[in-house]
């Protein structure tokens, strides 16, 4: 599905003869948009009509509208309102809990959660799903993971961004809010949320549409999407065409690219997985091909929006779909898949005990078969929506979404570097005491998980003793506060890479610094990064990664006489920007 955004409350201008005419009509518009849900613009017009007198029924409709598009604090200020009057519905309590529970109010929300009533299971379910919620957050929200989540300015707009997916070195990213730049014209917006409809754009160095000649032919929203580990298929949600899909709830379908002979084909739509009246959303591909996971709220579900499954055919069909089952799915809605690891989905949840909102959850298994959904805590997650958890090849850096307050706009792209994730993920401590010197012995964190380098003694040939020789000799140099890789650091690494194939047996310690200025945190992280834009490099050069590893070195070791306070010409700091190379096995 489409996740809903936040927008701006258009300025609503009607005209009409007699103040009472005007009333009567403009709370007709209100409520025909609202059967609509066209929330933005029945937020805007019952606005006109509240007051002190207003009833509890038409403030439910304007708290509900704002919470649609994500005005929490507006919707927070409706729901107070409501529960103050005798006759408000069971049911305001449970939605202003909702909201407490968006802007991490979580001592107020179990008192509205405890005030709730309801004769249907599932609703109490959720009752005890939330006020469970609420009690693991407020302990979760104490011992976040010790890294920094950081907006990616570049990328973000005044709009909802997203990184659908990572193909190569490129980010897919959908937005609506780089319409404007594309665009000669006014685009149309989605009546919902009065915003643009979102696109596919790929991004490296600067942004560009992505494959416009398969896309320009399709309206409404478009995305996400991802491509086939190879690149030759790519899968991509779009509105269902040729009907009205601003009325009432849009319908999404998946369809399908193939690249034949260096050429994208026209887009058809995914046989078998689409079923009329209902959405098929969010596909992502198993690490081997041969599993689509999707998003779809059709019949046999367990809940708003499940994740089902399909397995690739003998002639490339696609089987039946088939429901996740209960460990990844709830009552709620399940959203956003994606692979990041092999045998692991990600995908994000309103069901499963979380901060509020959508929350990021990671499950180990595949097909029906999982283990228990693990919430991935903060600062991943927050109490606002949570979505899109994307992870470079290095394993160690990573993209979510998220509209959390403080943003640029509705849902904003964070990214953030994590040497331990996996581990930390994975329930394992590691440390990286690999040393400087000719016998490091210890655990590493970068690869798949944790692994324990020898240094040994291993009888070379001459051959051996020739590669590993230029390994250790080579070096490779950056620019001022930089992780980006120059030419000829790439043509290094082309090196480097050759002589790892010749070499399958080997290991690859890349070991990175920083010259003298900057705090020495800031420096020890800044040669994380640089370590992890190689060893990525080298894993897109065809190099397992988990033969690679790494020691962050800081400003430690300079190769002159750049220390701390002592002034030196740039020539001089660059050479203390470097990454050197070691060989275990």
């Amino acid at each position: 599905m489409i996740r809903r955004s936040l927008t701006f409350i258009a300025t609503i201008t009607l005209a009409g003869s007699l103040y009472a005419q005007e009333q009567k009509s403009v709370l007709r518009l209100a409520d025909e948009a609202y059967a609509r849900e066209e929330y933005a613009l029945a937020s805007a017009l019952y606005q006109r009509q509240a007051n002190k007198k207003t009833p509890v029924a038409l403030l439910m409709k304007i708290a509900h509208s704002y919470q649609e598009i994500g005005r929490f604090q507006e919707a927070a200020g409706y729901y107070q309102q409501i529960i103050a009057k005798p006759d408000h519905p069971a049911a305001a309590s449970f939605a202003y809990g909702e909201i407490l529970r968006q802007l991490e109010q979580y001592d107020a929300a179990k008192q509205q959660y405890a005030l709730f009533s309801s004769g249907n299971a599932d609703s109490i379910k959720l009752k005890e799903i939330a006020l469970r919620s609420c009690d693991s957050a407020m302990i979760w929200i104490k011992t976040p993971a010790p890294l920094l989540l950081q907006p990616v300015k570049t990328l973000n707009t005044s709009g909802s961004d997203l990184v659908s997916s990572i193909a190569g070195q490129r980010l897919v990213i959908m937005s609506n809010g780089y319409r404007k730049l594309f665009s000669s014209g006014i685009s149309e917006t989605d009546k919902r949320t009065q915003q643009p409809f979102y696109k596919a754009y790929v991004y490296q160095q600067y942004l560009e549409e992505l494959l416009p000649e398969v896309f320009s032919k399709y309206d409404y929203h478009i995305g996400p999407v991802s491509l086939s580990k190879a690149e030759d298929t790519l899968y991509a949600t779009i509105n269902i065409q040729g009907k009205n899909v601003q009325n009432s709830t849009r319908e999404l379908q998946l369809w399908q690219s193939v690249k034949i002979d260096g050429k994208w084909s026209g887009l058809a739509l995914l046989s078998g997985i689409n079923l009329a009246g209902y959405s098929s959303s969010h596909a992502v591909l198993n690490t081997a091909g041969n599993i689509l996971y999707f998003v779809s709220d059709r019949p046999g579900g367990l809940g708003q929006s499940d994740i089902w499954y399909c397995e690739k055919q003998a002639d490339g069909t696609w089987s039946a779909p088939v429901n996740c089952g209960d460990k990844i799915n709830t009552v709620a809605s399940e959203t956003f898949p994606t692979i990041n690891e092999e045998g692991v989905l990600y995908f994000s949840s309103k069901g499963h005990t979380g901060f509020g909102g959508y929350d990021i959850f990671r499950a180990k298994g595949e097909k029906a078969n999982w283990a228990t959904a693990e919430n991935i805590k903060a600062p991943f997650n927050s109490g606002a929506d949570d979505i899109g958890f994307v992870l470079k090849d290095n394993r160690t850096e990573a993209y979510l979404s998220s509209n959390k307050q403080g943003g640029a706009g509705s849902d904003d792209i964070y990214h953030f570097t994590d040497p331990d994730l996996l581990n930390r993920l994975n329930g394992i401590k590691a440390t990286d005491v690999i040393t400087h010197n000719n016998q490091p012995q210890g655990t590493s964190s970068t690869g798949t998980g944790t692994g324990t380098l020898t240094g040994g003694q291993k009888q070379l040939t001459a051959a051996e003793e020739a590669d590993k020789r230029s390994l250790e000799q080579l070096k490779f140099l950056y620019d001022y506060n930089s992780t980006r890789l120059l030419p000829e650091s790439q043509r290094v690494l082309d090196k480097v890479a050759e002589i790892m194939a010749r070499n399958p047996d080997w290991k690859l310690v890349v070991l990175s610094f920083a010259d003298s200025r900057g705090a020495d945190q800031y420096n020890l992280d800044l040669s994380a990064r640089r370590c992890y834009a190689a060893i990525e490099y080298l894993v897109n050069k065809g190099i397992d990664l988990k033969r690679c590893y790494y020691a962050n070195k800081g400003e430690s070791a300079p190769v002159n006489k750049c220390k701390d306070g002592v002034p030196c010409k740039e020539e001089e700091y660059q050479q203390n920007r470097r990454s050197e190379l070691q060989v275990m096995w």
